[in-house]
């Protein structure tokens, strides 16, 4: 799978499918942060990309461990095998993340992650997924995919569950031509310097392997024009361009005993005078009834 992305401007990403119906599901992500531009072609038709091993891993995994020098660690239940780093295996009610120590001042960037997700599975369910992130914090343990809840940052969620309608749509390219084809595309990202890249995922009831095969960040050179750099200026807070955010609400307080009590109380009267009133007013219209009658 391969998706596209923009720190300061937009997000887009392809999608392809690299197995078979029903095996395992090995895919690659691709992230573009940059301002418009495709992720080969930056400029008037230039090129200028750089891969950034301080934010990149790849086989045999040497920078990965717990040490000062290491420029990746581990957390919960990720180890690192031979051909990949296997976030979590496929049991139950299991967690794992991969984070990065260096914190991310590129302006423009591409992150390509190649991943793999497999499994027994139960009863053809396969879960829960793994999420990509970008985020001011790092190495926090939660419910998200293995990270916290209440992030700051840009997270990816390749999930197991059904996206709500028409929020995505995905092309597939069985023949394996390259020929990529919009996947998502979300306009107006814009996302600060100086956060972290990780990966994490988690099991509950269902389970599979989550396995991290590579993950390379690229720095792009791209040209803008004095309007753009205005436009596309450093920012302090992650944000989207027209999109309405779920508004936050504070909960309510919890009732009292005295309030709870009177409530209670007041409906149990309330009820009463209803039923008091009602056979008043059903006596009156027999009452009347019966004079017709006469």
């Amino acid at each position: 799978m391969a998706a596209t992305l923009g720190r300061s401007g937009w997000w887009r990403c392809w999608a392809r499918r690299l197995s078979a119906p029903n095996g395992p599901r090995m895919l690659l992500f691709l992230l573009l942060l940059g301002s418009g531009q495709g992720p080969r072609q930056v400029g008037a038709g230039q090129t200028f990309e750089y891969l950034k091993r301080e934010h990149s891993l790849s086989k045999p995994y040497q920078g990965v461990g717990t040490g000062s020098s290491s420029l990746w660690n581990l957390m919960g239940s990720a180890m690192v095998m031979t051909q990949y780093i296997r976030l979590t295996p496929d049991m139950q009610s299991k967690q794992g993340a991969l984070w990065n120590r260096v914190p991310c001042f590129l302006r423009d960037w591409e992150l390509q992650v190649h991943f793999r997700i497999h499994g027994q599975g139960k009863k053809n369910l396969h879960g829960d997924g793994l999420a990509i992130w970008y985020t001011k914090d790092r190495m926090q343990p939660g419910p998200v995919f293995g990270n916290m809840d209440k992030f700051v940052g840009l997270g990816v969620f390749v999930d197991t569950y059904p996206n709500e309608e028409k929020q995505q749509e995905i092309m597939m390219d069985i023949d394996g031509k390259h020929e990529w084809r919009d996947c998502i595309e979300v306009p107006g990202v814009r996302l600060p310097r100086g956060y972290y890249f990780g990966t994490s995922s988690i099991t509950g009831d269902l389970s599979d392997n989550h396995d991290l095969v590579s993950l390379k960040l690229f720095e792009l050179t791209v040209e803008r024009t004095p309007e753009e750099e205005k436009l596309h200026r450093d920012v302090f807070l992650p944000s989207v361009d027209n999109m309405k955010l779920p508004a936050m609400t504070a909960p309510l307080p919890p009732l009292s005993g005295l309030a709870l009590f009177l409530i209670v109380f007041f409906s149990l009267v309330f009820s009463v005078f209803a039923i008091v009133i009602g056979i008043i007013l059903y006596n009156k219209w027999q009452e009347q009834s019966r004079k017709r009658f006469y």
